[in-house]
């Protein structure tokens, strides 16, 4: 199989997917929101700051998407690329202030505020690694307005939907924000890149699925530390990703060779 006819298969196979996951968020039922929701296991005040350890996890995310979206800006990669990773790092940065903000004092607004950025940081992902890829169209500007008009038309429905029933269902946001998982089975990753190796988004995928996981066992999690909850630990994993992606542009080569890699450098990052 040619590395054209890959890179339709790995699309096709993710629309599929996404259609699939689609169909199965429908099938749940919604993914509602309550009171007891924004109280986290830990939240011991420092410096008078309360639920202190989530505000400075969140903060740490929105500098190392600073960072990041510096050290993309400063990068010798193709336009396309730059820019979608840019749109990344800039909504990290957003949904990291966002989530300090929401800590300061939990409500509902700030709460679905910080998620619709991320829901767009998790779909800008998706796309940046479309870009290299797959196909640069994904990183032009067209390409990020439609991803930023699907985050804002997600957001605008939950919203529309709280405000109707009263209730909240996070399933349009829940939907975009697991896209970067589709990129493994799809077979995304295993096709060539030209900035970043397969095993990079490996770990930067296995980290998202571990941020997850101590989200829902913030309580357990601060039980066994006694000093650290699982949703502050979301927000350092996170962090921590979005660290490794800004280091990734902060690396790379600066010279323009960098655009027109080696046949014998493409075979390596075909291997990553």
């Amino acid at each position: 199989m040619n590395e054209q006819l890959s890179r339709r298969c790995a699309l096709v196979i993710f629309a599929a997917m996404g259609l699939a996951l689609l169909a199965g968020m429908l099938a749940w039922g919604p993914i509602g929101v309550d009171a007891r929701h924004h109280r986290y296991a830990d939240g011991r005040a420092w410096l008078g700051v309360p639920n202190a350890s989530n505000v400075l996890a969140s903060l740490l995310l929105s500098i190392t998407g600073a960072w990041g979206w510096l050290a993309t800006r400063a990068s010798r990669w193709p336009t396309e690329v730059r820019q979608a990773w840019m749109s990344f790092h800039a909504c990290a940065t957003a949904a990291g202030l966002l989530a300090s903000i929401y800590h300061l004092a939990p409500t509902d607004i700030t709460f679905l505020l910080a998620h619709a950025f991320g829901a767009g940081a998790f779909t800008l992902l998706a796309a940046g690694v479309l870009a290299e890829r797959v196909h640069a169209r994904f990183g032009s500007a067209r390409a990020l307005a439609v991803v930023m008009l699907a985050v804002l038309a997600a957001a605008t429905l939950v919203g529309l939907n709280a405000a109707q029933t009263r209730g909240v269902d996070l399933r349009p946001l829940a939907l975009l924000e697991a896209l970067p998982l589709l990129l493994i089975p799809s077979g995304v990753l295993s096709l060539p890149g030209l900035h970043t190796r397969r095993s990079d988004w490996m770990l930067l995928l296995l980290a998202y699925a571990a941020a997850k996981l101590f989200d829902l066992a913030d309580a357990k999690v601060f039980e066994l530390t006694g000093w650290v909850g699982g949703h502050a630990l979301m927000h350092l994993t996170l962090a921590v990703m979005t660290a490794r992606l800004a280091y990734c542009a902060a690396t790379a080569a600066t010279d323009a060779a960098c655009d027109a890699p080696t046949q014998r450098q493409t075979s390596l990052n075909t291997v990553g």
